[in-house]
């Protein structure tokens, strides 16, 4: 195990890192292949707000993991704003505040064809 993967409290591995650029985050709200973010990729962020919810494309520009909670720096791509999402990886809840998806795992999801 890498000394910057983190482990939850349940013994779970959470987080792995994929240096230089990937990590892996282990949580029901990454919608990715393998659960697998990178720098520079774009994904689509849904947040659940106390009316309604947003989305938009994002970039990921960065990451860190600190004490057990995990920073993802993003950028909106319609705008270029730019904020943090963070989550703390000792949470085995079922409630999450945001979502993370990147556009071949949502399409996969929503096919019934299998290819046809």
């Amino acid at each position: 195990m890498n000394e910057n993967d983190y482990m939850s409290g349940s013994a779970r591995k959470v987080l792995q890192n994929f240096p230089p650029d990937s990590i892996r985050i282990d949580l029901p709200f990454i919608h990715t292949k393998s659960k697998m973010l990178t720098r520079k990729m774009p994904y689509i962020l849904l947040e659940k707000k106390a009316a309604g919810e947003y989305i938009a494309a994002v970039r990921l520009m960065d990451f860190h993991e600190k004490n057990g909670i995990v920073s993802l720096d993003v950028k909106e791509l319609a705008n270029d704003r730019t904020y943090s999402l963070s989550w703390n990886l000792q949470y085995d809840g079922n409630i999450w505040l945001w979502s993370l998806a990147d556009y071949e795992t949502l399409t996969n999801a929503q096919r019934t064809d299998a290819g046809n």
